[in-house]
C-alpha cells in the first residue's frame, strides 16, 4: 500500500511540475487610445531562486485597434506559477502601434515599459493613497521619404511616444490601478531635423546637396524636390499641393 501511495504522490508532483497558472495577486493596467491605435503589454516573470532561474516566462495582453478612440484594460498578475516554481513579475514591455493609412506597411510602433524598481528614482511619481497612478504618453508621427525599393520616395512615418511607461515598486503592485493614456500629437514633424523646411504651405523636402533620390540637408538658399503620397506626386506635406 505504501508503494501505491508513493506512486500517487509522485504522479501528483509530476503533474504539478508541468502546470502553469497565474497568481492571485494582480494589478490593473488601463487607459485610452486614439483612433487606429492599439497597445500590447508583454509581462515577463523570473525567479530569484537559482533552481528556477531558467524557468522564466511571459504573458501577452493586446487591445483592439478600433477606428475611433477607445479604451483598454489588462489585469496583469504580479506572480506566476510554473511547475513548482513561483515567479515574480520582472518587467512589462509596452508596444504602442498606430496606423496612418490603409496599406499593410502604413503602420508602425514605439516601445516603452513598466520598470520594476525599489526604491523609486527621485521625482518618479508614485501611486496615490487610493492605489492609483496616472501617466499620459504623447505620440508624435515623424514623416520621411521611404527608401524601401517597393515604395521609394513615398511618404512613410515613424512613431515617437514620450513617457510610454513608468517606474513601479513590484512589491506594492497588487491591487493597484495604473492608468496609461496614449495621446496623438496633432502636429507631425520631420524625422530628420534640417532636411525639410516649414513654409506657409507646409513642409517641403530639400535637395541639392548630395544628389540622392531622397530628402537632403537643406542648402542656403534651399532647393526643393517632390515626393509621392497616396499615389500622387506632391511638393508640400501634408497637403500635397501648394
Amino acid at each position: 500500500m505504501a508503494s501505491c501511495g508513493f506512486a500517487g504522490d509522485a504522479a501528483k508532483e509530476g503533474a504539478l511540475s508541468l502546470a502553469s497558472f497565474d497568481g492571485a495577486d494582480t494589478f490593473i493596467l488601463r487607459g485610452t487610445l486614439p483612433a487606429n491605435f492599439k497597445i500590447k503589454a508583454q509581462a515577463y516573470y523570473g525567479s530569484e531562486d537559482g533552481a528556477c532561474s531558467a524557468r522564466g516566462d511571459a504573458n501577452s495582453y493586446e487591445s483592439s485597434q478600433d477606428k475611433t478612440p477607445h479604451n483598454y484594460k489588462f489585469k496583469i498578475p504580479v506572480s506566476y506559477h510554473k511547475g513548482l516554481c513561483t515567479l515574480k513579475l520582472a518587467r512589462v514591455a509596452l508596444y504602442a502601434t498606430g496606423r496612418y493609412g490603409e496599406k499593410d506597411w502604413q503602420q508602425t510602433y514605439d516601445n516603452g515599459g513598466l520598470r520594476l524598481v525599489d526604491p523609486l528614482p527621485a521625482n518618479a511619481p508614485d501611486f496615490s493613497e487610493q492605489g492609483e497612478l496616472l501617466v499620459n504618453s504623447q505620440c508624435t508621427w515623424n514623416f520621411k521619404m521611404s527608401q524601401a525599393i517597393s515604395r521609394s520616395g513615398e511618404i512613410s512615418k515613424l512613431l515617437n511616444c514620450k513617457n510610454l511607461g513608468a517606474y513601479v515598486v513590484g512589491d506594492t503592485l497588487p491591487e493597484k490601478v495604473l492608468t496609461l493614456n496614449i495621446n496623438e500629437n496633432s502636429e507631425e514633424e520631420p524625422y530628420m531635423n534640417g532636411y525639410w523646411l516649414k513654409t506657409q504651405s507646409g513642409w517641403k523636402p530639400c535637395t541639392g546637396r548630395w544628389g540622392t533620390d531622397y530628402e537632403e540637408l537643406c542648402t542656403s538658399p534651399p532647393e526643393f524636390r517632390t515626393f509621392r503620397m497616396n499615389d500622387q506626386e506632391c511638393s508640400v506635406y501634408p497637403n500635397c499641393k501648394e
